[in-house]
This record gives structure tokens, C-alpha cells and sequence, in this order.
């Protein structure tokens, strides 16, 4: 996690929604929603960080952006960070959110990087073996990146496992080296 203020923040929205009962899951999809909207949204954190506009004025912001698109919770939580003019620190908030909700729920998120995109066979393998090696479900995002020839390099919080044809190539110029002299 990040700073006390995500943590903070983070915690509070996953306590209201484990008191609430809400779906985990759901809430994470939907700040994930937020952001994309966000994103999108040219100068919306600037709007929403700036001191000479009311935090009414904000709130109806967020009103006419979200109320009725999402949960209670997750809406109630976006005019909390409004209100506390944290705006410019939502995206870290989420994530630590988002990792709150990965460890109740079981889930590990893993970066998959190869030369190649995966047909949906080996993806479906990769996940399924990964699965076994961490112990918890996978959720699999994927990169493609060209310089690595070939093979695989696998991401899990500060796992890296790298399995690329660069790496092994390079691997084999440093052995020669050494034997060489």
C-alpha cells in the first residue's frame, strides 16, 4: 500500500462495504469505472482540487456524474474524498482498495509479458498454472513487448519470474564471458 491517507481512505470504504454488505468486487469494478471516467475527463481533478470552487458546487458534480450509477457506498465514498478534498489522491486510494479487496477475496493480480499476444488456450493455461503456484485465483492482465524475443515474463507483487529468450540469451553472452576470460 501506499501513504496513510490511502490506507486511511481505503480502509474506510472497505469497512462501509463490509458493513453494508455490498459486493466487493462490484464496488473495486466500479471505482475502476470512476477512474476511466476520470481519465477521460479533462480537468476534472483540477476542478475538483481547486480551493476557490465550493465544495457545493463539487458535490453537484459528483451528483450529476454518478448518483444513481453506482452503489450507495461508492458513491457516498467519492462525495467523502470531495468533501475532503482528496481528489488529487483517488487513483492511489482505489489501489489500495483494490488490493484490500484482492487479499480478502483471494485473488492475486499478475502481468504477463511476452513478444507475442497469447491465444485464449494459453492464456487460459498460463492462469491455470499460475493459479497453482500462488494458491489464490489469478487475475491476469497482459503486455506485449517485442525485445523479449520470445517465452515469457511473469509479474506478481515483487515476484518477477523470467522465463524470455532475451534474459536466457543474455545469461548464456555472460557464461562465454566468463569462460573466456
Amino acid at each position: 500500500m501506499t501513504g496513510t491517507v490511502e490506507k486511511n481512505y481505503s480502509l474506510a470504504l472497505f469497512d462501509a462495504i463490509n458493513e453494508e454488505g455490498e459486493d466487493l468486487a462490484a464496488a473495486r469494478a466500479e471505482l475502476n469505472s470512476v477512474i476511466d471516467v476520470v481519465k477521460d475527463t479533462d480537468g476534472f481533478v483540477k476542478l475538483m482540487s481547486t480551493p476557490t470552487v465550493s465544495t457545493e458546487e463539487k458535490l453537484s458534480v459528483i451528483k450529476e456524474a454518478f448518483d444513481g450509477k453506482l452503489s450507495r457506498c461508492v458513491y457516498n465514498f467519492l462525495c467523502v474524498i470531495t468533501e475532503g478534498r482528496r481528489w488529487d489522491r483517488f487513483e492511489k486510494i482505489a489501489g489500495c482498495f483494490s488490493e484490500l479487496c484482492n487479499e480478502k477475496l483471494g485473488i492475486a493480480e499478475i502481468t504477463v509479458t511476452t513478444a507475442f499476444p497469447l491465444t485464449a488456450a494459453q492464456r487460459e493455461q498460463v492462469q491455470k498454472k499460475m493459479s497453482e503456484v500462488i494458491g489464490k485465483k489469478v487475475l491476469m492482465s497482459e503486455k506485449v513487448d517485442k525485445a523479449i524475443m520470445g517465452g515469457i515474463v511473469v509479474d506478481y507483487g515483487d515476484t518477477r519470474m523470467d522465463g524470455s529468450v532475451k534474459t536466457r540469451l543474455e545469461g548464456l553472452r555472460d557464461s562465454f564471458a566468463q569462460l573466456i576470460g
